[in-house]
C-alpha cells in the first residue's frame, strides 16, 4: 500500500512538470517543459554611445572663476558657471567642447579680448567636469604665438582628454585622433578657417589645421580606415550671422561626400541650423553649422544663445554605427553687471526675471528680452531637432 502511494505521487509530479504535444502522427507524447532563451540571431548585439557637443567656450576675466581657494589647492574655480549643465556633460559617453582661447600657462600673461590667454585652471575644471574631447583649432589659437600654442598643446596633452586641432608636426597632423567607447572607434578631425591674420614662424614645426580640400580628403580617408565613425570639428563661418555662408555649405558637402558622419561647427558666436546632408555615395551626414557661444561675456543678446547637440550613435550586429537620434538643446549664458554670477542655463530653465537683470542690459546697456532669446532658437533650429518638452514649453512664443 505504501509503495503504491509513493508511485502514485511520483507519477503525479511527472505529469505536472510535463506538457502535451500532438505531432503530425496524431499520437500524444509527454515532453518536459523547457525555458526558451532568446538567441543572438533573434536579438542581435546592440551598442549605443551617447555624444554631446558644446560650442565656443570663451573666458573674458577671472571674476567668473569665483576667485577663492577650493579643493586641490587651486585659487580659481570656474566650475560654478557649468553647474546647471554638469550632469549632461558627466553622463555623456563622449563630451566635446570648443575651447576658443589658448592656455599658455606660466610665463605668459593672462589676457582677454582681443588677444586671449586664459588660466589653465579653466582647463583643469573642464577635465573634472567630464569633457573627453577638446578642440583648440580656432581663429585665436596663435594669440600667444607659436610658443604659447605649443605650451597650450603640452598642457592638454598632459590631461586625460583627447585634444584635437593642435599638431606637433606634419606626421602628427596625419596621426588620426581616436577615442574608443563600447568597442567602437571614433575619429576626430579638426580645421579652422584662419588665425586672425597671425602666422607661425617658418622655423616652427607646429601645424595649424587650416581648412583645405586636399587635407580633408586625405585625412577623412585615413580616418575611415582606422575608425568606425568620423567627426569633424569645423571652426568657420561669418560672425553674428544665423545662416551658413556659401563656403561653409561647400566644405560641408565635401565632407559629406568624403563619408564624414557628423560635423560639429562653431565660431559665428550665434547658433546656425542643424541639417542632414547626403554624400555622393548615399551616406547621411549630420551638420551642425554652429553651436553658438557656450560661455562668453559678449555684448548682444543673440550671442547669449547657444546649444548642446546630443547624439545617440548606434551599432547593430557589428555593423557600421549611425546616428539614431539627434537633439539640439538651446542654452542661455547668463551674467550680471558684476560678472560674479555667470552660469550656463538650459533655455527651458531660464526665466523672464533672469533676463531682466542680464548683463547685456545692465552692464552693456543693450537690448535683451526673454522672448527674443526664445525666438532666436525657434527661428534657427528645425523642430526636427528640438525636444517635445521644449516645443511645449515655448509653443506660445
Amino acid at each position: 500500500m505504501r509503495k503504491s502511494l509513493i508511485l502514485f505521487l511520483l507519477l503525479s509530479i511527472l505529469l505536472v512538470s510535463c506538457t502535451r504535444t500532438v505531432p503530425s502522427d496524431g499520437l500524444e507524447y509527454l515532453l518536459p517543459e523547457t525555458e526558451l532563451v532568446p538567441s543572438e540571431s533573434i536579438e542581435p548585439p546592440f551598442v549605443e554611445v551617447s555624444f554631446i557637443g558644446c560650442g565656443d567656450n570663451i573666458t573674458y576675466g577671472t571674476k567668473d572663476a569665483r576667485s577663492k581657494a577650493y579643493e586641490g589647492g587651486r585659487s580659481l574655480n570656474f566650475k560654478p558657471q557649468y553647474a546647471r549643465v554638469s550632469e549632461v556633460i558627466e553622463n555623456a559617453d563622449i563630451a566635446f567642447i570648443n575651447q576658443e582661447c589658448v592656455m599658455a600657462g606660466e610665463g605668459y600673461p593672462i589676457r582677454y579680448y582681443p588677444m586671449f590667454n586664459v588660466p589653465q585652471e579653466l582647463g583643469l575644471d573642464l577635465v573634472e567636469l567630464g569633457y573627453d574631447v577638446v578642440n583648440i583649432a580656432t581663429n585665436h589659437m596663435l594669440d600667444a604665438g607659436a610658443d604659447g600654442l605649443k605650451s597650450t598643446m603640452d598642457f592638454w596633452n598632459s590631461q586625460d582628454v583627447l585634444m584635437v586641432g593642435g599638431y606637433e608636426n606634419e606626421e602628427d597632423f596625419d596621426s588620426i585622433r581616436i577615442i574608443e567607447r563600447e568597442g567602437l572607434k571614433f575619429a576626430f578631425l579638426s580645421y579652422t578657417y584662419g588665425t586672425n591674420g597671425l602666422t607661425k614662424p617658418a622655423s616652427s614645426p607646429i601645424v595649424i589645421p587650416y581648412i583645405d580640400d586636399e587635407d580633408i580628403i586625405r585625412q577623412t580617408a585615413l580616418a575611415r580606415e582606422v575608425a568606425d565613425f568620423v567627426f569633424v570639428s569645423a571652426h568657420w563661418g561669418d560672425e553674428y550671422t544665423f545662416n551658413p555662408n556659401s563656403e561653409q555649405k561647400r566644405v560641408a558637402q565635401l565632407m559629406a561626400d568624403c563619408g564624414v558622419d557628423a560635423i560639429i561647427g562653431h565660431h559665428p558666436h550665434v547658433i546656425q541650423p542643424v541639417e542632414w546632408l547626403e554624400g555622393k555615395n548615399g551616406n547621411k551626414t549630420l551638420c551642425v553649422y554652429s553651436l553658438g557661444n557656450f560661455v562668453a561675456e559678449q555684448d548682444h543678446d543673440y550671442s547669449m544663445v547657444g546649444g548642446i547637440i546630443e547624439l545617440s550613435i548606434v551599432s547593430v550586429n557589428g555593423n557600421r554605427p549611425y546616428i539614431d537620434k539627434a537633439i539640439f538643446h538651446p542654452t542661455v549664458f547668463h551674467f550680471t553687471g558684476d560678472f560674479y554670477t555667470n552660469i550656463v542655463y538650459p533655455m527651458e530653465e531660464y526665466t523672464p526675471e533672469l533676463a531682466s537683470i542680464h548683463g547685456v542690459r545692465t552692464y552693456y546697456g543693450n537690448t535683451l528680452s526673454y522672448e527674443r532669446l526664445i525666438k532666436y532658437a525657434k527661428d534657427t533650429i528645425s523642430e526636427e531637432f528640438l525636444t517635445e518638452s521644449f516645443k511645449d514649453a515655448f509653443k506660445d512664443y
